[in-house]
């Protein structure tokens, strides 16, 4: 259990680290390029999608030890897209209670049609709109963490 708990502090805080540098240090995701896949994901994406990857990956062999290749790339799946939901949601909570001067959005949380509601939409909640991946990554993650954990008791020793 504080295996499990160490790996989910650290992904936190990971997660959270990013989206401060992100938010007030990386001030263009395109950096003057053109998006390459469905006029949303632009290179940035990919290198991000690789420090995460890499992040959720090392994070994982730090704190449990999984026997098989399978079982290790889907709760690196797991752990990623929960990552990655946590650095989305803390870039726009950074951007409503501590803008940076000149955000045309400072103040607000996420508004429906912003880039992270475009892939799967969103759900109005009532001074926001919560994109429906947060949902499908947290259902996906609890599940492989569940499932994972049931069948392979011997397969996953704390380290």
């Amino acid at each position: 259990m504080c295996t499990v708990l160490g790996l989910v502090l650290s992904a936190l805080l990971f997660s959270i680290s990013y989206a401060l540098v992100e938010y007030y240090v990386i001030r263009d995701t395109t950096f003057g390029y053109s998006p390459m896949l469905f006029s949303l994901v632009y290179p940035y994406h990919f290198a991000m999608a690789a420090v995460f990857g890499l992040a959720a990956y090392c994070l994982l062999c730090g704190r449990v030890s999984i026997k098989s290749i399978i079982p290790s790339f889907i709760m690196v799946s797991a752990l990623f897209s929960s990552m990655l939901a946590v650095e989305d949601f803390t870039w726009f909570t950074l951007r409503a209670v501590a803008p940076m001067h000149g955000d045309v959005n400072a103040g607000k949380l996420i508004m429906s049609g912003e880039w992270t509601t475009q892939f799967m939409g969103s759900v109005d909640a009532h001074f926001t709109a919560i994109p429906n991946w947060y949902f499908l990554s947290v259902v996906f993650s609890a599940s492989v963490m569940m499932t994972t954990r049931r069948q392979q008791p011997a397969a996953i020793a704390t380290t």
